[in-house]
């Protein structure tokens, strides 16, 4: 290809990742993330039909992490091109992704929407790899309403209620005591023994709760998923 369209051919790729009036720059005159957009542009000049990104987001910063993941998701709805998306954070696999391949020890174990992968996930392996979860073993699920298998509770479906409170009729419910608390900004996450359990419930910031205090935790019956195998 002659010089001319191969410097314009930079250019759109640049455009494309809104680094248009950079191409003077050197690399160390770019940020982490001006960096990875570079990087991204060297792919796209090539027309692929699939693009492969492995890890692309790992060395930056949360902040940075969260605008190029809102990025590269405008970028592909722009480009109309299949992401092949690799990561570890459960997080990012979740808000990245229209479909998902969960693997263990190099087999896929679980095909679905970001939404089917957690809310029914296959496995122990899958639910636990996924998100948070609590495990509860087939005796106890089985005396709490559900199914007789190893059973997946999102600890956002659990509600803390008074030790005296009632359950909804079509709720399950536990007695126990807060073991931990952790603020986390938006939320607040507890640990509560229960029944010979260790539940995380998370929970709404400010709650006016300790650790020591006995709570009552109930949840949606519907909220428990029945899974086969064991951890």
């Amino acid at each position: 290809m002659a010089r001319e369209p191969r410097h314009e051919a930079a250019r759109r790729a640049l455009a494309q990742v809104k680094l248009a009036g950079f191409e003077a720059r050197r690399p160390a005159q770019l940020s982490g993330g001006q960096r990875q957009r570079v990087a991204l542009a060297r792919a796209l000049v090539n027309k692929p039909k699939v693009l492969l990104l492995d890890e692309p987001l790992g060395a930056l910063d949360l902040k940075l992490r969260e605008q190029m993941q809102e990025e590269l998701k405008a970028l592909q709805r722009e480009i109309g091109i299949t992401f092949v998306f690799v990561t570890h954070d459960q997080g990012e696999a979740l808000s990245m992704s229209d479909r998902l391949a969960i693997f263990d020890k190099g087999r896929i174990v679980q095909i679905g929407t970001p939404a089917e992968v957690y809310e029914r996930p296959a496995s122990p392996f899958v639910a636990d790899f996924v998100g948070s979860s609590n495990l509860i073993p087939p005796d106890i699920a089985a005396r709490l309403g559900g199914v007789k298998a190893w059973t997946s509770l999102r600890p956002e479906r659990i509600r803390l209620l008074p030790p005296d409170a009632t359950p909804a009729k079509d709720e399950a419910a536990i007695g126990g005591r807060v073991a931990s608390i952790s603020y986390q900004g938006a939320s607040t996450r507890l640990v509560v023994g229960a029944d010979g359990l260790s539940l995380t419930v998370a929970a709404p910031a400010g709650l006016a709760i300790a650790r020591g205090d006995t709570v009552a935790l109930a949840w949606p019956r519907s909220a428990m998923h029945a899974m086969e195998g064991a951890p």
